[in-house]
């Protein structure tokens, strides 16, 4: 039975992955001689364009679609991986009471791992932050670089156990209030505009981001630093920044009761 079902679990992701292989092949998703629809042709004509009205003053036109042209969509999206991080703890905190009870059987790792471990983690971290910072110029941003940090505390986790996480900076409560705060800067930002409208009378777009034909409300694009200036694209380094923090303690979070679970054992 345990020998039909371990079958079963190679087979089904194959023949899944080659279905899909198959679609694509046969609609044509894997041409790449294929022409943009009016509606990309048009934010790529107009989202880098300085001069243009909807310009976004990005050289990222994906980040820019994501957090300027559709920020109230991606806005509801992080919040459903917010609440969705929020069920799992609780779910998880219940399941680690029970692993607690018993004993966790975890065998330390050796000291090339440990070493290796403890050697990669900075750099993981180092990567993370350029990726969310740089992600209104070059591809990235906040999700893509949370996603690389994670990978930092999980290392060292798997080489130290998950005591090596709760017994320093990263502990639970805090990457819950990281998050949320992430989460709420984020709308708070979003919400501005709308703040600017009734204070000052002047129309103002929920999620707006540089000004507007009708709309003189406006995040800076850039900042003079006294010897260079730094592109901001408005409000896209801070969604950056807000959803770096919120998908990195999110996902460290999650990844801390999966750690804990394993080293529990499968009764738990």
């Amino acid at each position: 039975m345990k020998r039909y079902r371990t079958f079963l679990e190679i087979i089904i992701p194959i023949a899944i992955g080659l279905s899909l292989y198959a679609i694509m092949f046969y609609t044509d998703m894997f041409r790449i001689d294929k022409e943009l629809t009016t509606l990309a042709q048009l934010y790529a004509q107009l989202v880098p364009d300085s001069q243009s009205p909807f310009t976004s003053k990005s050289f990222e036109i994906v980040t820019s679609v994501i957090w300027d042209q559709r920020g109230f969509d991606t806005y509801f999206e992080t919040s459903v991986l917010y609440i969705a991080i929020i069920a799992a703890v609780g779910v998880a905190t219940k399941a680690g009471k029970a692993i607690e009870e018993r004993l966790i059987h975890y065998r330390e790792s050796t000291i090339i791992v440990r070493l290796i471990s403890r050697l990669v983690a900075p750099i993981v971290v180092v990567v993370s932050v350029s990726i969310a910072l740089h992600g209104h110029i070059t591809p990235g941003g906040g999700f893509q670089g949370g996603s690389v940090f994670a990978i930092a505390p999980l290392l060292l986790m798997l080489a130290y156990s998950s005591s090596y996480i709760s017994g320093r900076e990263l502990k639970e409560n805090r990457m819950l209030f990281m998050r949320g705060l992430g989460v709420t800067v984020i709308a708070l930002t979003g919400l501005a505009p709308l703040i600017y409208y009734i204070a000052a009378s002047n129309y103002a777009y929920l999620f707006q981001n540089l000004a507007k034909p009708d709309s003189v409300f406006t995040y800076p694009a850039t900042i003079y630093l006294g010897f260079a200036t730094m592109l901001l694209s408005g409000t896209l380094i801070i969604f950056n920044s807000m959803e770096y923090i919120a998908v990195l303690s999110g996902f460290t979070i999650a990844l801390y009761y999966l750690t804990k679970y394993f080293e529990g054992g499968d009764s738990a």
